[in-house]
């Protein structure tokens, strides 16, 4: 009796690995630094990742939103919303840098909104002195069927710079814990000093 509950136990414990062994998992846990399609950069769908789609051919929307701002207050912090849209898929990705447009530098500082979904990045190997923000493990999540969306806080340099811009790269993945088959996009944004 004791051994066929150990041999029933089993069986239970080996069928319900195998079911958790077929339920996808998110495969990734940020995107590489400088990957945002910036002055000097790559997109996410170049060096073996996402590469099997060109740049901006798939069907989903990415944007980068600062509501109704359109110029900047040296020292002010804005938040940035980074969205991509595509009604089938519910795994995405995202990274963003800010540059000051005369000499691609850091424009300002960008700073984490949301611990649990974003994560600050820098590049090992170079343009060291670029700082950008990308997807957590848990950030690949949709927040909405086929949404994904992040919200970043970027503090303005502390004196006006002239016009600064945003790069964002987005992934719009089909969830197959690999990078082929997804899509790529890259999107900029400039702000102006006020």
């Amino acid at each position: 009796m004791i051994k066929s509950k150990h041999i029933v136990m089993s069986l239970f414990a080996g069928i319900s690995i195998a079911i958790m062994a077929m339920i996808p998992e998110k495969s990734s846990s940020g995107a590489p630094a400088s990957h945002t399609g910036a002055p000097g950069e790559a997109s996410c769908a170049t060096g073996s990742c996402h590469d099997d789609n060109s740049v901006n051919s798939g069907n989903a929307i990415l944007s980068i939103d600062l509501g109704t701002v359109a110029n900047y207050t040296p020292g002010q912090t804005y938040p940035v919303k980074v969205r991509i849209k595509e009604g089938s898929v519910n795994r995405f990705g995202f990274e963003i840098l800010a540059l000051v447009n005369s000499d691609s530098s850091n424009a300002g500082t960008l700073q984490l909104a949301d611990a649990y979904r974003t994560q600050l990045t820098k590049n090992q190997y170079a343009l060291f002195n670029r700082q950008y923000i990308t997807y957590t493990y848990d950030g690949t999540d949709a927040v909405s069927p086929g949404v994904g969306e992040w919200i970043v806080n970027w503090k303005a340099p502390a004196t006006n710079v002239g016009p600064v811009t945003f790069y964002a790269s987005g992934v719009s993945a089909d969830d197959d814990e690999s990078d082929k088959g997804d899509h790529v996009y890259t999107k900029s944004l400039v702000l102006q000093p006020l």
